[in-house]
């Protein structure tokens, strides 16, 4: 796209981030909650799921009642620990 065939706006700019932004947490919560469901057959009450997540993606964990971590370190990588009780 050329600048003449887009107004660019702070309406724009912010629906189009949303929209980018909300197919990558989709995305994210689809890989945690595949990752929940494996635990939860092992009979485990967390699980690690290998996302350095979103602020997004995480709000919406924690909106369901999970409690999530985001770590990060040298080793490992990034990761999110999810817990649920």
């Amino acid at each position: 796209m050329n600048k003449t065939e887009i107004r660019v706006t702070a309406k724009w700019a912010k629906e189009t981030a949303n929209g980018i932004l909300g197919t990558k947490v989709k995305e994210q919560i689809e890989k945690c909650e595949t990752n929940i469901i494996a635990a939860v057959k092992r009979n485990e009450m967390y699980c690690h799921v290998g996302i350095y997540a979103d602020r997004l993606t995480i709000k919406e964990l924690t909106s369901r009642g999970f409690e999530c971590k985001q770590e990060d370190d040298q080793r490992n990588g990034s990761y999110l620990i999810i817990k649920w009780k």
